[in-house]
């Protein structure tokens, strides 16, 4: 009886443990916008976005206070009224995809997963040339 019931902890601790709030979808060579929003008294606090998984995330970009924020293609910008931030990717890059994760002040912290899709090949147009040849001109 007691098998079960570990294995069915070690489940919901796997599954717990990979759980995403946010998942976003962008192409690459285009821009994502990221919405973080943040409970009713975060209006005033720090804003983060992380890049890696929970525990062994890392600030990326940081807003205290100050919006817009700009970071080499990265932006934050806030919006108290909507209680609610936004991050902008732009030029995205297939290794930009993973796990990241947006904060209001030092409790509130959401996952999220960003996927990029590869980009569709440009086709090369092709000039295709013809004359008229007359015999005996």
């Amino acid at each position: 009886m007691k098998f079960p019931l570990i294995v069915c902890v070690f489940l919901l601790t796997v599954s717990s443990s990979l759980s995403v709030d946010i998942t976003v979808r962008g192409t690459e060579r285009e821009r994502v916008s990221i919405t973080c929003p943040y409970p009713e008294g975060y209006e005033n606090s720090y804003k983060y976005f992380y890049r890696g998984p929970y525990g062994e995330r890392v600030i990326i970009l940081r807003s205290d206070g100050e919006s817009p924020v700009f970071s080499g293609k990265l932006s934050l910008k806030d919006n108290p009224q909507t209680r609610s931030f936004t991050v902008t990717i732009s030029d995205l890059k297939m290794d930009d995809a993973g796990p990241y994760g947006c904060g209001a002040g030092w409790t509130h912290y959401l996952d999220i997963q960003l996927n990029v899709i590869r980009a569709p090949q440009k086709t090369i147009p092709v000039q295709i040339f013809t004359s008229t040849l007359y015999p005996g001109a």
